[in-house]
């Protein structure tokens, strides 16, 4: 038998480990990225493909193609249904652009004529122009990278499979490279975290289709062009709190501007319409749906939300900004153990007390 190596050595070979590890990711980062989404998705589906497994007693690898075959399905419906309407409004889009930036620096320039900002305004559409012009004449290069992202969404479908089927064997993998004196410890206070992150990622899917269906059908009825983009938009930026929402009614707010406005009203009375319809969902969000769907489960103060969003961009792109405020989250359950722990206190009554559930309006409200 080989000699057992010093706790030192242990400690010595985990933390070069740990650092070769991380330079390694950091190096790779572009590759992995479609590992990080698919990981995302297999805990957003783990559940359900957990759930179907033990009502139907089948093997956990046929539940997830079988489960890959209907959302396949789905989509293809879906794409059936909805394709048609959307390739029309790109089509529209890309016709009537130009017509739209110049309505829209018309009502701008317009309203603030004599405010000394006409100037700022045509030199912001200059740069839009610019980069319009610029898009065109790289068409290779943006179809070079629609040829990448399809090889990325490959990666991620496959990643995503294999993550589902033997999800519970990486899970006990990993469980059992924690010493056992420490495994009880760390797999409760990995239980809260999932709890945080479980019901924060699955409430955000919920929250999706909630505010993509509102807002199509409310940006529809005021006759707001390309109310479908509009809408799929606005419920793919609710991932991103505080920018997002505010992001994509300022997009339809100034769509309404360099659109012919309905029913008679001047263009301000209609993008201020739009702009409080924005607001009214946004309320109802607020005050409705998130306590209902998520909760209180993720309480960050509106700055360290922004600094999140902008320290996960900085570091991973998009990817960073979707998945910084249930990381924060995360860190600030593990900085609450740690601090209880230093004062010899309890860590799981500070977590407890942090997260708990409250029907406070104000307590419940998500980062905004």
């Amino acid at each position: 038998m080989t000699p057992r190596w010093s706790t030192n050595t242990k400690r010595a070979v985990a933390l070069v480990g740990a650092g070769f590890i991380t330079l390694f990711l950091a190096h790779v980062f572009d590759i992995i990225a479609p590992f990080i989404w698919a990981a995302v998705f297999a805990y957003v589906f783990g559940p359900v493909v957990g759930v179907l497994q033990r009502r139907s007693g089948a093997p956990r690898g046929l539940v997830v193609a079988t489960l890959f075959l209907a959302l396949g399905l789905a989509v293809y419906l879906s794409g059936r249904l909805l394709a048609p309407v959307m390739l029309e409004e790109l089509t529209e889009l890309r016709s009537s652009f130009p017509r739209l930036i110049a309505n829209v620096q018309q009502q701008l320039v317009g309203a603030l004529a004599g405010s000394g900002y006409e100037g700022v305004v045509a030199s912001l559409f200059d740069q839009i122009d610019t980069l319009a012009q610029f898009v065109g004449a790289n068409a290779l290069r943006v179809a070079l990278n629609v040829l990448e992202s399809i090889l990325r969404v490959l990666v991620f479908v496959i990643a995503l499979f294999y993550l589902l089927r033997d999800g519970p064997r990486f899970t006990s993998g990993l469980r059992e490279l924690v010493p056992g004196g420490q495994r009880d410890e760390l797999v409760r206070l990995g239980g809260r975290i999932n709890l945080v992150l479980g019901q924060y990622v699955r409430g955000q899917v919920v929250l999706i289709a909630i505010m993509a269906s509102a807002t199509t059908i409310g940006l529809s009825l005021l006759q707001v062009p390309f109310s479908y983009l509009l809408g799929l938009l606005t419920g793919v930026l609710e991932t991103i709190p505080i920018v997002g929402p505010i992001t994509a009614g300022a997009i339809a707010v100034l769509v309404s501007l360099g659109h012919p406005a309905p029913l008679g009203w001047t263009q301000t009375t209609y993008a201020a319409v739009v702009a409080l319809m924005y607001t009214v969902l946004r309320q109802l969000e607020d005050y409705v749906v998130i306590p209902q769907v998520i909760g209180r489960i993720v309480e960050l103060h509106p700055l360290l939300v922004i600094f999140a969003l902008l320290s996960g961009g900085a570091i991973a792109g998009l990817l960073g900004i979707v998945l910084a405020v249930p990381v924060a989250a995360s860190l600030r359950i593990v900085t609450l153990y740690v601090l209880a722990k230093l004062r010899d206190e309890d860590p799981y009554r500070a977590i407890a007390e942090a997260v708990a559930v409250s029907e406070e309006p104000e307590s419940v409200r998500r980062p905004a």
